[in-house]
């Protein structure tokens, strides 16, 4: 039935293409979908400081974000509007996207455009696109549903050479799509030291104690992440504090309300599981654990690839009693984990990525 539901959806986008294909194309014009507010708005705001007009399309809920921006229109996300929105991706020069939209599926590309994806992630640890688990690969409709969502895009964003064997493999990104100008995303870690950022944080939010920040990712249907007991976490680490913010899929109240890059920089300790945040925090060289007390049935599900596969016993914990024991040993070993995933990023990134949309837009 989802499939079905799927088909029909790209069929409509389809025919708009076709009521559309008449306009012409704007050289000055970008359209951003934009699910991930944090890779794109470095982005954004540079194109914008330039004065390419941008339509960015998005939740209700990032609107606030857009305001200061002079030259960004607001379209809203949503089956309501996909009128409008096929209207505007018709004649956009460049569209950048930052996961997978289904309706790329359906986009008859005009031969100027560009598609650009920034992803929304460092690197990966589980499996995604073809790779998934999920995906039955015997399925030719299915598989040609997602081959030709993944078509769609020109250009990959990458920060070291295992994201391009990652996107390789999920979406069948050959070498020619990808730019090696690393992820303005993580740009920003390299402008500062990290353990004086850390302590310049610490003293703004009036925080004493070390921190140790919990980041788990989201499970299949919206299943709840495991809790830490706060009580026994308390009791055994009374010098430290512990915050954590849950997978924007599967949010609570009970979360801190610190952005995701604060939380890393202040973090003493990261605890994750298959989450790319492990990746992102590696930029900075954070002691990391993974709390995986449901490894095998992820596994089963999704998914995990090599580069978790290859993290050392000792920094994983399988339930709660080992993962406090070893946060109150202190002697968490740590060797960087990641350091290849940050090959390409410099402070520089954004600007790489800003200089490339700009000789784009003048072809």
């Amino acid at each position: 039935m989802r499939l079905m539901i799927k088909k029909l959806y790209l069929l409509a986008i389809t025919l708009l293409n076709l009521l559309y294909s008449h306009k012409k194309v704007n050289q000055q014009q970008i359209v951003i979908l934009m699910t991930f507010a944090e890779d794109v708005l470095p982005i954004l705001e540079r194109l914008n400081a330039r004065g390419y007009q941008i339509t960015v399309i998005t939740k209700e809920k990032h609107k606030q974000l857009l305001q200061e921006f002079k030259h960004v229109k607001w379209l809203p996300a949503g089956n309501k509007h996909v009128i409008e929105q096929v209207k505007a991706l018709s004649m956009a020069k460049l569209i950048i996207i930052d996961t997978y939209y289904l309706m790329m599926g359906s986009l008859k590309k005009k031969p100027t455009q560009t598609v650009l994806q920034t992803w929304h992630a460092a690197g990966a640890l589980k499996n995604f696109g073809f790779t998934d688990h999920q995906v039955d690969l015997k399925n030719k409709k299915m598989v040609e549903q997602y081959r030709r969502v993944y078509n769609a895009t020109d250009k990959y964003l990458v920060g070291g050479n295992p994201m391009i064997q990652c996107f390789g493999a999920a979406f069948g990104a050959k070498p020619h799509q990808f730019l090696k100008t690393g992820l303005p995303r993580l740009a920003i870690y390299r402008q500062f030291n990290a353990e004086e950022k850390k302590k310049e944080l610490k003293r703004k939010l009036g925080i004493s104690k070390k921190v140790v920040v919990y980041l788990p990712t989201y499970r299949e249907h919206k299943k709840g992440n495991q809790t830490i007991n706060t009580q026994a976490f308390e009791k055994l680490l009374p010098n430290y504090v512990l915050l954590k913010k849950l997978h924007p899929a599967v949010a609570d109240e009970q979360q801190t309300n610190l952005d995701v890059q604060t939380l890393i920089l202040i973090a003493d300790v990261i605890i994750t599981d298959y989450s790319s945040l492990a990746i992102e925090a590696s930029i900075v060289n954070k002691p990391t654990l993974f709390y995986v007390y449901d490894e095998k049935e992820y596994e089963r599900v999704r998914g995990l690839n090599m580069y978790y596969k290859n993290i050392p016993r000792e920094f994983k914990a399988y339930d709660e009693g080992e993962l406090l024991r070893k946060l109150a040993s202190e002697t968490i070993p740590w060797t960087p984990l990641f350091e290849s995933w940050h090959e390409y990023t410099s402070q520089d990134s954004l600007k790489k990525v800003v200089e490339y949309i700009e000789g784009l837009m003048v072809k």
